[in-house]
């Protein structure tokens, strides 16, 4: 018997089609899972650029804390930053916002190369003052010659228009030294405090250039300005024409006798290598003089001076409100004539440590995703 096919034509051609449509259906599949795969994948990425910039800001300001600009912000407001990261091509911006006296929020956030992605990061800082402690007006190591109009003051002083000042802080000693034997006094009331004079036999070369956890050297790394040996006169606050202070000029030492000018809120860290000389003029901040220290012209100085070799002052010597510590490590005489002036002034001492402090993030809490 004959079969007739005539009914099957075109089965062969549909079955085809069919499999090319399953076919293309799972390349299809396939193909948009793999851009999906890929989509995600780079978003990852875009995330992850942007919380390593948001982060990486955060952490580059902490780390490269401007004290000059950030620590004279006023408790509720705020400093803003920006910058690149080099190594992954984020970016970042943000504010450290003054939250009280001590502690600042900075605020990061991040953006991916191609700024598709955003992320923001907070930190909590907290101001870490030198631990820097005065015990008298001037304390000094070695052999010490007072006289002529010269006066040591260790009671606690305002500097004038300075705002914030606490008034309760008990006196301090005019002198402190580590031998009673050294001292040579040719002036009649020329020393007050209490008590005038104070023994402290531990003072040594360490104990007068060691504070807390960091060393004279340490300061010094951390000076805004290195000086030379002088002499210099003239130091005093420079404005530009645009009413900001000249910070980058040498001499450019803040300006203490008008605290509310463009320099008033500007105290440096100076460092004297090879010791320096000092004729005239006015600054403010922690003076470090690796070396001796000579002072004449009625230069005035504000905060904290430390001197690893020999304070000398003479003429019209030489006007310190704050503290003064003569290490003098080769154990020659400090000599203290002509009409100087060092008084003590808690005020003077702690605005230049909270001023020039740098910060540490807080230990619990410090870092949070402010997403």
């Amino acid at each position: 018997m004959k079969t007739n096919y005539s009914d099957e034509r075109g089965v062969a051609l549909i079955i085809a089609i069919f499999a090319l449509v399953v076919v293309g259906a799972l390349v299809t599949g396939s193909f948009f899972l793999g851009m999906q795969e890929q989509q995600v994948g780079r978003n990852t990425l875009q995330m992850e650029q942007a919380i390593s910039a948001a982060d990486g800001g955060a952490q580059f300001v902490v780390a490269d804390w401007d004290a000059a600009s950030y620590n004279q912000t006023a408790v509720g407001d705020s400093v803003t930053f920006e910058g690149w990261l080099t190594w992954n091509n984020g970016w970042y911006r943000g504010s450290a916002f003054r939250v009280s006296e001590q502690v600042f929020l900075v605020r990061s956030e991040g953006f991916s190369a191609d700024s598709t992605a955003r992320q923001e990061v907070g930190m909590l800082v907290r101001l870490k003052p030198f631990d820097i402690v005065f015990t008298a007006a001037l304390k000094v190591q070695g052999a010490t010659k007072i006289g002529g109009s010269s006066f040591i003051d260790g009671n606690d002083t305002q500097p004038a228009g300075w705002a914030d000042c606490d008034s309760t802080v008990a006196p301090l000693a005019g002198l402190t030294v580590d031998d009673s034997s050294l001292i040579d006094i040719q002036c009649t009331d020329c020393i007050d405090g209490s008590p005038l004079i104070s023994i402290d036999t531990t003072i040594s070369d360490s104990s007068m250039t060691t504070f807390g956890e960091l060393n004279f050297d340490d300061l010094a790394a951390m000076a805004n300005k290195t000086i030379g040996t002088g002499p210099y006169n003239g130091i005093g606050p420079v404005v530009d024409g645009s009413g900001e202070c000249s910070t980058s000029l040498l001499l450019n030492w803040g300006d203490p006798l008008d605290p509310t000018a463009a320099c008033g809120n500007y105290f440096p860290i100076l460092h004297a290598p090879n010791g320096t000389k000092l004729t005239g003029g006015v600054g403010q901040g922690i003076l470090l003089v690796d070396g001796n220290l000579e002072v004449q012209g009625g230069f005035e100085f504000y905060g904290l001076v430390i001197i690893t070799g020999i304070l000398t002052t003479a003429g019209t010597g030489g006007h310190f409100r704050g503290g003064v510590m003569a290490a003098n490590v080769n154990l020659d005489q400090n000599t203290i004539l002509g009409n100087a002036l060092v008084s003590y002034s808690s005020c003077a001492v702690q605005q230049s440590l909270n001023s020039t402090a740098p910060v540490a993030q807080m230990r619990e809490r410090g870092w949070l995703n402010l997403n």
